[in-house]
C-alpha cells in the first residue's frame, strides 16, 4: 500500500498539518507522499490539472494507495478515485466536495462577477504568505466536478467539524447520507483540525485496520 497527502487550497507540502501526518506514518514505517498539486501553478489552478498529475503519480506503481485530502484536496481525492481504480481507501479531512457552490456561498455574486470579468481574483497564499492572484478558470473548471455523482463503492473515512468556520459540515453530510460504504465523524472542531491532531490520528488508525 503507498499513501499520498493531498494539500488544501493556497496551501503546499510543507504545511503544518503534512508534515505532521508525515512524521505519523514514518513512525509505522510508512512514507507519506506529499506532492505540491499547485498544478500547474497556484496562478492557473485546476482540479483537472491537480487530478491528471495525480494520475501520473500514481500509475508509476502497481500498489494500491490510500489517499488522505484536507478541503479542496479532499475533493480532488474524491475525484481521483473516481476515475484511478489504484486508489483503494480515502480519508476526507473538512473535504469541499462541492468547491464551486461553496467559493459562490463565501465570496458572493458580486465579488465572484468581478472575478469572471476581471479573469484574476487574490487570495492569501498560505504557503508564500502573500497575497496570490488566481485565475478564474478555477471556478469553470471546478463547476465540472459534481461531487453527488460520486458511485464508486470504497470505505471513505471524513472527519468534518461542526465548527467548521470555511466549509459547512452540512456539505459532508450530504455526500455521506446516501452512501453506506462513508463513515463520516463530526466533532465540533474548527476546519484546520490542529488543536485536535492525535484524536484525527486516532480515527485515521481505525480506517487503516
Amino acid at each position: 500500500m503507498r499513501y499520498l497527502y493531498c494539500h488544501g487550497f493556497a496551501s503546499g507540502p510543507s504545511s503544518q498539518k503534512a508534515r505532521w501526518f508525515a512524521q505519523q506514518f514514518a513512525a509505522q514505517g510508512h512514507e507519506l507522499i506529499i506532492p505540491d498539486l499547485n498544478r500547474p501553478s497556484f496562478k492557473r489552478l485546476t482540479i483537472s490539472a491537480q487530478i491528471t498529475y495525480l494520475q501520473q503519480l500514481i500509475s508509476m506503481s502497481d500498489e494500491p494507495w490510500y489517499l488522505l485530502g484536507s478541503s479542496l484536496g479532499g475533493l480532488v481525492a474524491l475525484h481521483a478515485a473516481a476515475t484511478i481504480p489504484q486508489i483503494e481507501r480515502l480519508v476526507l479531512l473538512a473535504p469541499a466536495l462541492y468547491f464551486a457552490q461553496n467559493r459562490r456561498l463565501m465570496l458572493g455574486e458580486a465579488t465572484i462577477n468581478q472575478w469572471q470579468t476581471a479573469g484574476w481574483l487574490e487570495f492569501y497564499n498560505y504557503r508564500d504568505n502573500a497575497l496570490r492572484a488566481v485565475h478564474y478558470g478555477l471556478i469553470e473548471d471546478a463547476e465540472a466536478y459534481n461531487s453527488d455523482n460520486f458511485s464508486r463503492n470504497m470505505p471513505i473515512l471524513i472527519v468534518h467539524g461542526t465548527e467548521d468556520e470555511s466549509v459547512s459540515h452540512t456539505q459532508s453530510q450530504r455526500f455521506a447520507q446516501p452512501r453506506e460504504y462513508v463513515r463520516l465523524h463530526t466533532p465540533s472542531w474548527d476546519h484546520g483540525m490542529l488543536g485536535h491532531v492525535a484524536e484525527l490520528w486516532a480515527l485515521i488508525e481505525q480506517h487503516l485496520g
